[in-house]
């Protein structure tokens, strides 16, 4: 009985735990990372640096803008002509 106990229910238990810690791990490290980037950017003494990096976050934002302002696309069925083989 614990023998099963360990191979069913334990070792998947085990998995699943390992799982989900790994992803918020993985959460938790990524977390601001345009924002470390801006403060990085902001610190460096380069004005070249600082501009370029202006310019990507204007045309990023203007871009996710422009894609919510853009209806979604949906798919229409379009009507056929009845065919003149209707079995096939």
């Amino acid at each position: 009985m614990v023998e099963w106990w360990r191979r069913k229910v334990a070792s998947r238990a085990r998995r699943a735990w390992a799982a989900v810690s790994a992803r918020l791990r993985a959460r938790k490290t990524g977390s601001g990372g345009i924002l470390k980037l801006h403060a990085d950017v902001q610190t460096c003494g380069y004005k070249d640096v600082q501009v370029m990096f202006d310019m990507i976050t204007s045309e990023l934002e203007a871009a996710s803008q422009a894609q919510k302002t853009l209806p979604s696309p949906r798919k229409r069925a379009v009507p056929r002509p009845p065919s003149a083989w209707p079995g096939r």
